[in-house]
């Protein structure tokens, strides 16, 4: 039986559907939806969960030991106590845009050198046009949860393959329907695409007096990616984190410390704020005046750093800013 995974046209919840059918009715929403047009069909994926509970266990240790502080027996210690395992939806839109501008253009002159430099210096308008012309992915986080470490992280779409319910159901995932329709997903991209054009313009032009844009959806997709929440003991104290159930890759984690940590850290901030204070006394008194300026400088701000990275115990994997939430 040849079986597509498609959106429902009303409500975007994934469903399956025969090649031959041209009706299908949501279970979510009980609407019945009638597919003539191939533009209905939402192409819809799915990454496999390839790491297991062990191996992701084995992943998040390896994590947070890179860090300072973390207990050496970590291995041996950490308690999972509650994992949930969570398919979230990102639209994969690709977008062309060709945007052709008017508009004037800032430029300075000069006169009445002196010496190195000008003594005025004058700046006119001068009328300037172009094209941008290039094509873009955006990936759009479609999601009613507003997971900011999932809105922003750095997914992977290889190794995709048509989204199957009972592929999801067999490792016992919840699927998280998205909140947009494909209008929506590619209004979203065509947006941010402009907004970057915008951008390109402003950094040419003082003014922006005519924009002429021909935008073309290229490509567009849905794909839900499994997610580990997980919550965990070590070190005597409860920690969440959430990591990807496709690579391994640690979302956000909690990073447990030893007390041996907190106290070097409680030392350190100590000797640097001791050397601060010092310098601020040798400055007031007048007693070596620039090297207490100096110490003082110095003392505080390496004070205020040791303790703002002992404190830091949540860590993130590194983020791409071109990820955006679709806002209604």
């Amino acid at each position: 039986m040849n079986v597509r995974s498609i959106m429902c046209p009303n409500c975007a919840a994934p469903l399956e559907l025969e090649a031959t059918q041209s009706h299908v009715t949501c279970p979510y929403c009980s609407v019945t939806s009638e597919l003539k047009k191939v533009t209905d069909l939402i192409e819809h994926y799915m990454l496999p969960v390839v790491y297991d509970v062990e191996q992701i266990r084995t992943e998040l240790v390896g994590d947070i030991l890179k860090y300072p502080g973390a207990p050496e027996d970590l291995h041996k210690s950490l308690k999972i106590t509650k994992l949930d395992l969570k398919f979230y939806p990102y639209f994969i839109v690709t977008v062309h845009l060709r945007t052709e501008y008017k508009g004037n253009g800032e430029y300075a002159t000069f006169s009445n050198r002196y010496k190195s430099g000008y003594r005025h210096i004058s700046t006119h308008l001068k009328p300037e046009q172009g094209v941008f012309d290039d094509t873009r992915e955006f990936i759009i986080y479609a999601a009613e949860d507003a997971i900011h470490d999932l809105i922003n992280f750095e997914i992977s779409t290889r190794g995709k393959r048509y989204f199957q319910a009972l592929e999801a159901e067999k490792v016992k995932a919840d699927v998280v329907p998205s909140i947009f329709d494909l209008d929506q997903a590619k209004n979203e991209a065509t947006h941010s695409m402009r907004e970057i054009h915008k951008g390109l313009m402003l950094k040419e032009l003082a003014q922006i007096l005519e924009v002429r844009d021909q935008p073309e959806i290229k490509g567009v997709y849905l794909l839900h990616i499994p997610f580990y929440f997980i919550e965990f003991e070590a070190a005597g104290n409860k920690h969440n984190a959430i990591l990807d159930g496709a690579t391994g890759r640690t979302v956000l984690t909690d990073v447990p410390r030893e007390t041996s940590y907190w106290i070097q850290v409680g030392f350190l901030t100590t000797i640097f704020a001791a050397v601060g204070l010092a310098g601020i006394y040798l400055a007031v008194q007048s007693i070596l005046f620039y090297f207490g300026i100096f110490g003082a400088i110095a003392g505080l701000i390496l004070a205020g750093r040791t303790l703002q990275l002992g404190l830091k115990s949540r860590h993130r994997e590194t983020q791409r800013s071109k990820k955006r939430r679709f806002k209604r």
